[in-house]
């Protein structure tokens, strides 16, 4: 059974009227004509063609576009059976398609929906009769380029056996340069002509667009190091594109990125040997005169160098130290978002925004067993870039949600995160806050948040058996958090802790007590979960140290948080388990 395939064409009923347009369905076809009946044998039937013309396919139908001969291409006569009828196309240009049909109406196809730009008019009910076809070219007068004409029951076939794929081996059009790395004479410059009758796309296997020709304009013998990025660029009055092939036979590709419509390629870390040049214009047709530009330095010769981001230079709003634990958290920093530097220029990747050379903030982090949130809000759509300790660049959007910007470490580094945020798209700095926490992006976790036991500890677990050695345990932590432990706990409970527990205590109960208690400087608090769920906390049981004492403790786990009094509030404390008593009451 064959395959019935659709796509959406314009159809446009005309008169016979037409008499008077340049185009003349009565006219013998360019490339023949054939007979065929429903369920004919050797499906496709292929047809060798060349695809383009000078003349508007609007005369013909005027929802249709592109660029057509007089006559037709080609003609067929068809009896119809149960069949859909398909025409498609595949040559180097970027191909267009117009059907008349026995009916008189008009049939146009650009791209065929799942064959890139290649044009195909699918008839779901044709009828019998003549049906007269174009294979033309979006451009004007784009060289007539060899190509295949299909017509199938099945579907679309655009497949072209005359294709001729860009050739980085071919001899450069407009000559060559031989380079090293720190080259004088930055830039270097050539005329090239920016164009050709090939459709980039298809010539570099869908990486690249515009058209261009078979063979490189320059070829690039570069002898490169690591310390010089590689910039290729032109700069024309019209539209350009540029097209480059690495010694590898990698691709890079690009239509805007110079500014004025002019393209731009940063190869980072360049290879030594043979780049390929191709200089590209839309919209096809003959070759432009254009300025190629080959630099160590930035697009277009320009001599003040790439767009940067400097994590060496101060930063802008300041910075922080901060220990894994630490309180409130988030730390929030109020910086205004955006620069001068285009991220993607500087960093490349999947990097976006515009930003200021120097970091927005500085954080020297003392890592521990907690996860590192750094984002960024604002009413705005903007971006971060932050640089590990190891010189690691990350990058983000949107993923702390509603366009603002997140970066999770799951298992962060100690050491420096220079920070930088940026706006999307180039505007005036614009205010918005840094989030910097161990919890989750932005402002989540406000002060209405619970207490969570199943989270993991902020500074781990023990597992102690009664008669435990030495007596007491200890650990040293910094206390507090941004949780209020009356909403989050118990009412009963006071001060203010962090959403996961500080320690956790897997305990084997004996005939000994279990006194648990907290000592600092400030005015710490505690709060505990026992083995049976019940809050159990303390402000004040030695002096201004808080204590629990349990006399017949239970045997499980026991969930220790260590607050401040205080709202944003922090400072060091130690957590002690004991089975003699308090520090305090001791002998």
């Amino acid at each position: 059974m064959k395959l019935r395939h659709w796509v959406l064409a314009t159809t446009v009923m005309m008169g016979m009227s037409g008499a008077g347009m340049a185009q003349d369905w009565n006219a013998a076809p360019a490339y023949g004509s054939a007979r065929l009946e429903a369920g004919f044998a050797d499906d496709p039937h292929s047809i060798a063609i060349q695809a383009g013309g000078a003349i508007p396919a609007e005369n013909l139908a005027p929802q249709c576009y592109g660029y057509i001969t007089h006559q037709p291409s080609y003609s067929l006569d068809y009896e119809a059976g149960a069949f859909s009828l398909f025409f498609a196309a595949g040559s180097d240009t970027d191909g267009i398609m117009v059907v008349r049909a026995p009916d008189g109406s008009f049939h146009c196809n650009d791209d065929a929906i799942g064959h890139g730009l290649n044009p195909g008019v699918a008839i779901e009910a044709p009828i019998s009769g003549e049906y007269d076809i174009w294979v033309g070219s979006l451009g004007y007068g784009e060289g007539f380029m060899p190509g295949e004409l299909h017509i199938s029951e099945i579907g679309f076939n655009t497949t072209n056996r005359f294709s001729r794929p860009a050739d980085r081996n071919m001899r450069p059009l407009a000559g060559s340069l031989n380079l090293r790395a720190g080259f004088a004479d930055d830039p270097r410059t050539m005329t090239v002509q920016a164009g050709g009758d090939i459709d980039g796309s298809r010539a570099t296997d869908g990486m690249c667009y515009g058209s261009i020709t078979q063979a490189p304009d320059v070829w690039i013998d570069y002898d490169a190091n690591s310390d010089f990025d590689l910039f290729v660029s032109m700069e024309a009055d019209f539209d350009t594109t540029l097209a480059v092939s690495g010694p590898n036979g990698e691709w890079y590709c690009d239509d805007d990125s110079a500014g004025e419509l002019n393209p731009g390629i940063r190869i980072r870390d360049p290879q030594s040997g043979r780049y390929a040049v191709w200089a590209g214009r839309y919209g096809g047709g003959l070759g432009l005169d254009a300025t190629l530009f080959v630099s160590e330095l930035g697009f277009r010769g320009d001599t003040s160098g790439p767009p940067q981001l400097d994590p060496m230079a101060e930063p802008n709003y300041g910075g922080t130290r901060l220990t894994a634990g630490f309180a409130p958290d988030p730390h929030n920093v109020s910086v205004f978002a955006g620069g001068d530097q285009d991220v993607y220029d500087a960093l490349g990747q999947n990097c976006r925004g515009h930003a200021s050379r120097a970091p927005d903030y500085n954080l020297d982090y003392t890592a521990g067993a907690l996860d590192l949130y750094l984002s960024a809000t604002s009413e705005s759509d903007i971006t971060m870039s932050v640089m590990g300790p190891d010189g690691t660049w990350y990058c983000d959007d949107d993923g702390a949600g509603d366009l603002n910007p997140g970066l999770h470490f799951d298992e962060p580094q100690s050491g420096r995160y220079a920070i930088w945020v940026g706006t999307y798209s180039e505007r005036d700095p614009l205010p918005a806050t840094l989030h910097i926490s161990e919890l989750a992006f932005g402002d989540e976790y406000g002060m209405d948040q619970t207490l969570d036991y199943s989270l993991d500890a902020n500074y781990g677990s023990v597992e102690l058996e009664a008669g435990f050695m030495p007596d007491p345990h200890r650990l040293e932590l910094l206390a507090g958090g941004p949780v209020e432990a009356a909403s989050g706990a118990d009412r009963s409970c006071r001060g203010y802790v962090s959403a996961a527990p500080d320690y956790e205590l897997s305990y084997t109960a004996g005939e000994l007590p279990l006194f648990i208690s907290a000592y600092a400087g400030g005015d710490p608090t505690l709060v505990i979960n026992t083995p049976s769920g019940e809050w159990v906390c303390n402000d004040d049981e030695i002096g201004f140290n808080p204590g629990i004492a349990f006399d017949n403790p239970e045997s499980g786990v026991y969930d220790i948080w260590v607050g401040t009094y205080l709202e944003d509030d922090s400072f060091q404390a130690e957590l002690q388990i004991s089975e003699i008593g308090f520090d305090e009451l001791r002998d």
